[in-house]
């Protein structure tokens, strides 16, 4: 896809194309901004006008080039991302410093034509030793090649890896955005697009799950189950418990949970047009039962839950889960 097709980021592009332009494009970059927002996008993009044989500041489409950029079959394209103890894609994996290897080899020999494009998705998941490894290619890279980190935690980065990168930020695509895409691509009903949109907080991808998936039916089902518990309840709250830890799409429950509890505090607050689960307020009616401090302290329960099972605390998914329904079967009142 070129710049033309994307939606948003107009002044991270500008920047980009302003580069290409003036044939001073930085050897390194750093695109850091929130998850599914559209960075990795915005960078296959960059690769591919880098490497178009029209030339110009954006990708034609249509030359060799960028045909095969497109089929991910280019000598200059290569991407890496997060990968398990088997070498297997995992968002929740690791950046291993064989793949760092993989890059430097790649990287060894000169590009025919065009630039050798390195986009690395996730770069917060590199592994110690691989980020070690990398800030030599960092420091001296090959003056055919661009390397492009990704990250929506660039804090977590090595502070000798952000020094050496040319930072842009990306910011959530504005909420009118999303719903428009949600109708005119998903063919979804206004109503219930804006709801969505809403939701998936600026990020293309997670509006997309949450049509394409059904996302917002189970996270629905989430809350209603949940809401059945009482403090009395400890054999079904660890049961269920042991029914979210397997599932695939746990994070995205545990997010859906926490905009419940932020809805009910917003609520509580008297902003209901901040509500993001516009559908489900019906279900907020006792907020004042529960009151502020006990809807944030749930709300913060889930968000440290999920740090704990996420890199790089890889704390056990059911134990956490556990001691989480549990606190908030005991203290949920609906």
């Amino acid at each position: 896809m070129s710049f033309q097709g994307i939606l948003g980021h107009d002044r991270a592009i500008g920047v980009l194309k302003q580069a290409i332009a003036a044939g001073k494009v930085a050897h390194a970059h750093l695109f850091a901004g929130p998850d599914g927002i559209g960075k990795k996008l915005v960078a296959r993009a960059f690769a591919l006008a880098l490497n178009c044989s029209a030339g110009g500041g954006d990708a034609c489409g249509a030359c060799g080039d960028c045909v095969a950029m497109c089929a991910g079959t280019h000598p200059n394209l290569l991407e890496v991302g997060p990968v398990d103890a088997d070498g297997e894609p995992d968002e929740l994996g690791l950046v291993r410093i064989g793949q760092v290897r993989e890059v430097q080899g790649a990287l060894r020999y000169k590009a025919e034509r065009g630039m050798k494009a390195v986009i690395i998705d996730r770069a917060d998941r590199l592994m110690p030793a691989a980020a070690n490894a990398f800030l030599k290619t960092l420091e001296e890279p090959p003056g055919d090649s661009v390397i492009i980190l990704i990250s929506s935690k660039p804090a977590e980065l090595l502070p000798t890896v952000l020094s050496r990168c040319h930072r842009i930020n990306f910011r959530p695509l504005p909420e009118e955005t999303v719903r428009a895409f949600l109708i005119e691509k998903k063919g979804v009903a206004p109503a219930e697009a804006g709801a969505v949109a809403r939701l998936s907080e600026g990020s293309l991808s997670r509006a997309s799950a949450y049509i394409d998936d059904g996302a917002h039916h189970k996270g629905r089902a989430v809350i209603e189950r949940l809401s059945a518990l009482g403090p009395d309840d400890a054999d079904e709250a660890l049961k269920f418990a042991e029914e979210l830890s397997k599932r695939d799409d746990l994070d995205e429950m545990l997010d859906f949970l926490k905009s419940w509890y932020r809805d009910r505090i917003v609520a509580l607050e008297g902003a209901a047009h901040l509500i993001a689960n516009i559908d489900m307020q019906r279900q907020m009616k006792d907020n004042r039962v529960e009151g502020f401090n006990r809807l944030r302290s749930a709300f913060q329960a889930v968000e440290e839950a999920k740090k704990n099972i996420s890199p790089p605390r890889y704390g056990n998914k059911q134990l956490t889960l556990e001691a989480l329904m549990l606190r908030l079967s005991g203290a949920h009142s609906m």
